[in-house]
């Protein structure tokens, strides 16, 4: 047994999935990590241009969002997933059979996992339930999550949160909440600092430096 098999062999299962999933697509000719996915609005902008559309309603806008999968439910010929980006804002996807095709949704049911983010390009529309969608005539992975979710009802423990804070910040609003207002409150300190206006997000790193004499 070779080091890099040991080393698989050592991961857990859902890794373990992960990664065949991660290796057959590259098998097959599919990107998991492309460099860019053709979005033509956030998530945000669709939720913002639709507030109040009445359930079972085709927009006939066509658009390309992207994000997150933090929920899916694969049926026969219809897949629902419930996309999130950054800032928080979540929309449905749905991929139907007659819209996307049976090599396509195969595709989806094989190859998708929660924490996943894909792009879905499609038509604007309301479910049934009145739920805001995008029906889908293409998907693609835009990035392939080789490590899975917490179980989303079983509360992450303290150190957990502190371990893992991109986790964390994936599973927990309230987490994100703490880092934009955190954010926004330096951004506008360091404005007034220094005349100017920073980005509302910024990554901060730390760096100590040890000087010797």
């Amino acid at each position: 047994m070779t080091e890099n098999q040991a080393t698989a062999d050592d991961l857990p299962e859902q890794m373990r999935v992960r990664r065949e999933k991660l290796d057959r697509m590259r098998a097959a000719g599919v990107e998991p990590y492309p460099v860019g996915v053709a979005r033509t609005h956030t998530l945000a902008e669709i939720r913002a241009e639709h507030p109040d559309l009445p359930p079972d309603v085709s927009t006939g806008e066509l658009v390309g969002v992207a994000g997150r999968v933090i929920f899916i439910r694969n049926t026969g010929k219809l897949c629902f997933a419930t996309l999130r980006e950054g800032g928080g804002t979540e929309l449905q996807a749905m991929l139907s059979l007659d819209k996307v095709g049976p090599d396509s949704l195969a595709g989806w049911k094989a190859d998708i996992d929660l924490g996943d983010h894909v792009f879905v390009h499609g038509e604007v529309i309301t479910s049934r339930r009145g739920e805001l969608s995008v029906l889908a005539d293409s998907w693609q992975l835009a990035s392939k999550a080789l490590r899975p979710l917490p179980v989303a009802h079983k509360p992450m423990s303290e150190e957990t949160r502190v371990r893992q804070r991109y986790v964390d910040l994936i599973v927990r609003p309230e987490a994100r909440r703490m880092v934009d207002t955190r954010a926004a409150v330096i951004a506008s300190s360091d404005g007034d600092w220094f005349g100017e206006s920073l980005p509302e997000h910024r990554l901060e790193m730390m760096v100590y430096i040890v000087a010797y004499t």
